[in-house]
Order: C-alpha cells, then structure tokens, then sequence
C-alpha cells in the first residue's frame, strides 16, 4: 500500500463501524417466531470474513489503486446503505435481525416494498459487495459473491414460505407482482398496497 492511499483504509473503517451501527442499534421490536437462526450469525461472520479479507488483499497486494473505482463503490456503498436505513424504517416495530413472523404481522407494499419484496437484503448485497471493490481487492469481491449471495438466498427462500404461510394467496400475488431483490417493469406502474417483511 502507497501511503497516499491510506483514505482506502479509512473508508473500510467506516464501513465496519456502519455495519454495526445499523445492525446493533437497539430498536422497540415485537418479538415473534424466529426461524432459521443460525442464518444471522452465518451473515455476521461472512460480512466479517470479506472485510478482513479485503483489508488483507488491499494491504498486501501490491497495485495502484484505481481511485475512481473505489469513489464510484463507495458512493453505492452509502446509497445502498440509504435504502437498508429505509426498509427498516418502513417496518418499524416489525423489522428483526431474523426471519421472525408475528402474530401482528401485516401486508405493507409501500414505501421500497413497492419495488422489491427484500428491498434489505438487495442493499446488504450491494453493500457487501462494494467493501472489496472499494480496496480494488479482486479476489475478495469473488469470495463476497460465492459465500454472500448464495446465503442470502437461502434465507430469503426460507423467509418466503414463512410469509407464504402467515398470508396465503394475498402474498402469493405479491410475489407474482414485484420481484425479490430486483424491481419488475410493473412493479414501476402498480399502486401501493399491503405487505411486511424482516428483511
């Protein structure tokens, strides 16, 4: 590493303290079944792994950094980051760091939900996969998407039939109107109506 580019470092730095931040804030929750457990913990350590790995390919590799790559990642890094702040939001109290239903739970299709069905989890991908592109670490950004994206998909196949069985054909719809992680062309032109998710 140059020492002009110690902003890489930093900016993983701030990447971990975000992830943290985020994942770990206290919120008033309403506890519920939780399923597949083990997952979360399965996501925190993957998560971990990719950044050391890409602190450790950054550090000790040697090559120029390509300055615009790593803005251009950081930048979607943040704005992925955004859209995860946003989904939260919009489920409040019924967001969970686990595939967890509730008694309470409700069909809530606004806000991103409106677009995707895991508007979270397409901002965990994104800014996941960002963290060793930012570092110009190669290898690592390949590791990020064989462990990451297919975990996630196993939760989000799990996290389905829980829905599927808590709101029958009403999420049935929902999935055959608005796709998973990436909007559909009428997903754009669909009014917003009811669905909730943990993710």
């Amino acid at each position: 590493m140059r020492t002009s580019d110690w902003w890489v470092v930093v900016l993983l730095g701030v990447f971990l303290v975000e992830c943290f931040l985020v994942t770990f804030v206290r919120r008033g929750i309403v506890p519920g079944e939780k399923k597949m457990q083990w997952s979360l913990y399965a996501l925190l350590t993957t998560y971990s792994v990719i950044w050391i790995c890409s602190l450790v390919e950054f550090l000790w590799v040697r090559h120029q950094v390509i300055a615009w790559v790593s803005i251009v990642a950081a930048l979607a890094h943040w704005t992925a980051l955004a859209l995860r702040l946003s989904a939260i939001r919009r489920l409040g109290k019924f967001w969970s760091l686990q595939v967890e239903i509730r008694q309470q739970h409700r069909l809530i299709r606004e806000g991103a939900y409106r677009f995707v069905r895991h508007p979270a989890y397409s901002a965990i991908i994104v800014e996941v996969l960002m963290i060793p592109i930012v570092a110009n670490a190669w290898w690592s950004f390949l590791l990020a998407a064989v462990t990451l994206v297919p975990l996630l998909l196993m939760r989000i196949r799990r996290e389905e039939a829980a829905m599927v069985e808590k709101f029958g054909d009403t999420y049935r719809e929902y999935q055959q109107e608005v796709g998973a992680l990436i909007p559909r062309w009428s997903s754009w032109h669909s009014a917003g109506g009811a669905s909730h998710h943990s993710s």
